[in-house]
C-alpha cells in the first residue's frame, strides 16, 4: 500500500508534473469570437443635376411666347422700376435664343430665381441680359448672404468673342481684373478657357459660349469644386423647359 502511494507521488514529480492539466478543459472551452463591423464610407456629391431645381417663376403665364418682341414687351409691362424683371424660363429662352445654363448645381441648391434685364427703351439689355440666382431656400424668403449660394449673369458679347478669336496672344487676366480682385488666373475646364477671379465675398468664373458671356459668382462658403462643376458642362436653357402642349 505504501509502495503504491510512493509510486504515485514519484510519477507526479516527473519532468512535467502538470503537463496534462487543462487538456480535458481545452476540449470544450473555445476561443472567443470577436465580431467586426465594416463601415462603408458614404460619398456626398459636390454637385447635383439641375433637373432637381424648382424655378420660382415657372408659374408666370405669357401668352405671347410665339413672338419674341411681344414676349419681351409682356415682361417689360411687369417692370417696377428695376431693369431686372422676374421672368420665367420660357420667356428668357424666347428673348435670348441659345442661352445656356449649368447642367449641375451645388449640392444643397433647391431653387432658382430668373430675371430678364430690360432697358428703359423696352429692349433687352446687353450686359447683363439675364440673371439667375441659385438658392438653398425659396428665393427671397431668407437673406441673399445666407441662402443665395451663387449668381449667374449672362451678357450678349459677340464683339469680345470675335476679338478673343482673332487674338494672337494668349488671354490675360487684365481684361476682367479690377481693384476688387485679389487674385486672378486663367484655367481650362472641360476644354473651355475660364477666368477665375477671387475677391472679397467669393469667387467669380467668366467664360464665353456662342454669343454669350457667362459670369458665375459663388459666395465664399461655397466649395470651389462645386463652382467649377457648374462651369464645366452647360446645356441649353430650353432643354430644361417643360414641353409645351
Amino acid at each position: 500500500m505504501l509502495a503504491a502511494a510512493l509510486s504515485l507521488l514519484a510519477s507526479a514529480c516527473g519532468d512535467a508534473p502538470l503537463g496534462s492539466v487543462g487538456d480535458r478543459s481545452s476540449e470544450w472551452i473555445n476561443e472567443p469570437e470577436v465580431s467586426t463591423t465594416t463601415t462603408v464610407p458614404v460619398t456626398i456629391p459636390v454637385v447635383i443635376s439641375s433637373d432637381n431645381l424648382a424655378w420660382s417663376n415657372d408659374d408666370i403665364v405669357n401668352d405671347n411666347l410665339g413672338d419674341p418682341g411681344a414676349t419681351v414687351a409682356a415682361v417689360f409691362a411687369r417692370r417696377e422700376g428695376d431693369r431686372f424683371i422676374q421672368a420665367s424660363r420660357a420667356e428668357i429662352t424666347v428673348a435670348l435664343p441659345g442661352i445656356g445654363f449649368p447642367a449641375n448645381v451645388p449640392n444643397g441648391a433647391r431653387w432658382v430665381s430668373s430675371q430678364l434685364v430690360i432697358e428703359a427703351t423696352g429692349e433687352v439689355a446687353d450686359d447683363p441680359s439675364a440673371a439667375f440666382g441659385i438658392w438653398s431656400a425659396e428665393p427671397y424668403t431668407r437673406s441673399r448672404s445666407v441662402a443665395q449660394m451663387a449668381v449667374l449673369r449672362v451678357a450678349l458679347d459677340p464683339e469680345t468673342i470675335a476679338e478673343l478669336a482673332a487674338a494672337t496672344e494668349p488671354p490675360s487676366c487684365a481684361r476682367f481684373s479690377d481693384r476688387n480682385t485679389d487674385n486672378c488666373e486663367i484655367v481650362d475646364i472641360g476644354g473651355r478657357t475660364i477666368w477665375r477671379l477671387q475677391g472679397s465675398g467669393g469667387t467669380t468664373l467668366i467664360w464665353f459660349d456662342d454669343t454669350y458671356r457667362y459670369e458665375l459668382f459663388g459666395r465664399d462658403y461655397l466649395q470651389e469644386e462645386a463652382l467649377l462643376g457648374m462651369a464645366e458642362v452647360m446645356i441649353p436653357l430650353a432643354q430644361l423647359e417643360p414641353v409645351e402642349s
